[in-house]
């Protein structure tokens, strides 16, 4: 089976129990929308689980959010609004996660796998990305920037540029009428807002079966 889990930030116990729910085999393929830090109260445990999984020889395909290339340019310095943005909000409470006072003491390990997130994955059915794609140039695949993979709200996909394929997505917060309605459309939405825990509408982590389009829901219950 393949399985796609929208943005899990920081909610590494919620996390947990959804990968419970999906019963993973070895010859299970799971992509990972992205913004696996800030916002909940365990970053680095979600990170941890990441690793666990890839370390027990589960085909794990993490891709990189705007929360992680936030916090990979405060420690490059390579700074801008962006990453600013993310010291004042977010980085306080991710940095007490890992246990240290500054980005740039988060342990190597975790450094490394962020280092190694794709922004596009490739389906022979689906395309997905964290955020979105620019359909006005030729080829949205290889000719949309970074910034447009991690932060654009693109619209509806121009499914030819796309080889018919559905862009399946996170970074957004939507409704589950909303993810349900996406199932059969362009555009899938896989963020159902889990850190924000106000369920039945909002408040869920959300994990989609590729092969059966089966959506797989675990109500947030990290502190």
């Amino acid at each position: 089976m393949r399985y796609v889990v929208g943005d899990i930030h920081g909610g590494k116990r919620t996390f947990q129990a959804l990968i419970s729910k999906l019963q993973l085999r070895h010859s299970d393929r799971l992509y990972l929308l992205g913004d696996y830090i800030d916002r909940g109260p365990d970053s680095c445990g979600v990170l941890d689980v990441i690793i666990a999984l890839l370390d027990a020889g589960f085909d794990v395909r993490p891709l990189m959010g705007n929360h992680e290339d936030m916090l990979l340019r405060t420690i490059s310095g390579d700074h801008d609004t962006w990453s600013g943005y993310w010291l004042e909000m977010f980085g306080e409470g991710t940095l007490r996660s890992f246990g240290v006072s500054s980005a740039a003491e988060i342990p190597t390990l975790y450094l490394n796998l962020l280092g190694t997130l794709k922004l596009i994955e490739l389906e022979s059915d689906f395309v997905l990305v964290h955020a979105g794609l620019n359909f006005k140039v030729g080829n949205p695949l290889t000719d949309s920037t970074p910034f447009q993979c991690l932060w654009l709200e693109s619209g509806p996909p121009d499914k030819a540029k796309l080889g018919g394929r559905p862009l399946i997505t996170g970074h957004t917060i939507r409704s589950m009428r909303e993810i349900g309605d996406s199932l059969v459309s362009p555009r899938i939405y896989l963020d159902n807002g889990a850190c924000t825990n106000r369920q039945p509408d909002y408040g869920h982590l959300v994990a989609m079966n590729l092969d059966s389009h089966e959506l797989i829901l675990q109500p947030w219950f990290d502190s």
